[in-house]
């Protein structure tokens, strides 16, 4: 008789499904580009495709693929090829979040860095506009990146990457504020010049030509031994995943949360301290000021929120939960303003405008996120029909303060019959 333990077992391991619904709206979107030759996942697993270019795929090419194991990071550029996608994954899973969707485009002859490039943004343009509200995610604007936060690489290097991210910046900054996202990046970290002291002059004039779009900038700190662990890692990734999987996080403060890192490099203890690399790396507070800094803790594979300012000016005004409930409001109010596109420019349609305004800022109203201007009371509202011959229109403004940051906001929401409502800073 046969020896049933003898008997060869196949075990059929196949990608996780989506756990949540194709025409569920995504909270994070990480956009990336891969190798033209890379596989194209919306065919190898059809159940992980949301949507994808109507081109023919041995052309430019671009999919959106909702991902939700880590065994799907396969088929994404690893730090081999200079790219963060890879790790991007792993983090973002790592950090709390169920699932993410990676809007990635193959175009001949670009490289995952090439993020600024027209042609690219002139891709991932369209899929920005449907995943409105979104979280964005770029892991490469600042590449190529090395495979060590400690590598020994000229100082060339690093301006080279502060120049991508720079054109990244400037290349999504009207279309992140025009779909009501946010975007996260990862600002390069030069060990060489986090340890001159001359240098800490020139954080000032770098901060100062990253400013002006609706971004966050992440970086690592944290002792030299857990910087050789999880350094190497995408900070704008881990944040994003944990900003994602809590949905109770909107108006309130990033400061002092722990996020999981996951498993890190094994990196030989005290060797390099012992070398003379010092124990813990300088951090400038000029960076910890003008981005978001996540300090990784000396035990434990988690790390902390130490600050969370973006891009946005004026400088030092806008931290990340702010921005977020903001562009939350405005979503808001411009979804109530799209049912009066085609109505006529009255006096009672402007009434009835300013009714769907108030009624929208009731629930913030109530959870004690926006007052009146003088911070109390409600929100104050004013709608006005205004009937000019060349171009008609309902206007209403607003005015409001912002708890708890006391970050006074007046808007002023313009509908014009046929167009999509406009809401302007005043």
């Amino acid at each position: 008789m046969r020896n049933p333990l003898s008997k060869r077992v196949q075990i059929d391991v196949s990608l996780s499904r989506p756990k949540s619904a194709r025409d569920e709206f995504p909270r994070l979107c990480v956009f990336g580009v891969v190798p033209f030759d890379s596989p194209v996942i919306s065919q190898v697993a059809p159940h992980a495709s949301i949507r994808r270019s109507a081109s023919r795929v041995e052309g430019p090419y671009v999919e959106q693929v909702r991902l939700s194991s880590h065994l799907q990071a396969a088929f994404l550029p690893s730090l081999a090829q200079k790219s963060r996608l890879y790790d991007s994954l792993s983090s973002i899973l790592d950090s709390g979040a169920p699932e993410v969707d990676f809007i990635l485009a193959r175009i001949p002859g670009r490289n995952p860095w090439d993020l600024a490039e027209p042609d690219v943004v002139g891709m991932f343009v369209p899929y920005m506009n449907i995943n409105q509200g979104s979280v964005c995610l770029f892991p490469d604007a600042g590449g190529p990146w090395p495979r060590s936060i400690t590598s020994n690489e000229e100082y060339s290097d690093f301006d080279d990457r502060i120049r991508r991210l720079r054109q990244a910046l400037q290349a999504y900054a009207v279309h992140l504020s025009d779909n009501f996202q946010i975007g996260l990046m990862d600002l390069p970290y030069s060990y060489k010049r986090m340890v001159d002291p001359i240098f800490a002059s020139e954080w000032p004039e770098v901060f100062h030509s990253l400013q002006g779009s609706d971004v966050g900038l992440c970086s690592w700190a944290g002792s030299f031994l857990q910087l050789r662990r999880h350094g190497w890692r995408s900070p704008a990734s881990t944040l994003a995943g944990y900003v994602s999987s809590r949905t109770d996080l909107l108006t309130q403060s990033l400061i002092g949360h722990q996020i999981a890192l996951g498993r890190g490099r094994n990196v030989i203890e005290n060797r390099a301290v012992q070398l003379g690399a010092p124990a813990e790396l300088p951090i400038s507070p000029i960076v910890e000021e003008n981005s978001i800094v996540l300090s990784i803790d000396k035990n434990k594979a988690q790390a902390r929120v130490l600050s969370e300012m973006t891009c946005r000016r004026p400088m030092l005004e806008w931290s990340v939960p702010v921005l977020r409930t903001v562009k939350a409001i405005h979503q808001s109010l411009t979804r109530a303003a799209e049912l009066f596109v085609f109505r006529p420019v009255q006096d009672i349609e402007a009434v009835a405008l300013q009714s769907a305004l108030e009624l929208v800022l009731t629930p913030y109203y109530n959870l004690g996120i926006i007052v009146g201007s003088d911070g109390s009371g409600a929100p104050e509202v004013t709608a006005a029909a205004l009937p000019d011959y060349a171009e008609p229109m309902l206007s209403a403004d607003l005015s409001a303060q912002i708890r708890p940051w006391c970050q006074s906001i007046s808007l002023r929401v313009m509908v014009k019959s046929g167009s999509q409502p406009v809401i302007e800073e005043v």
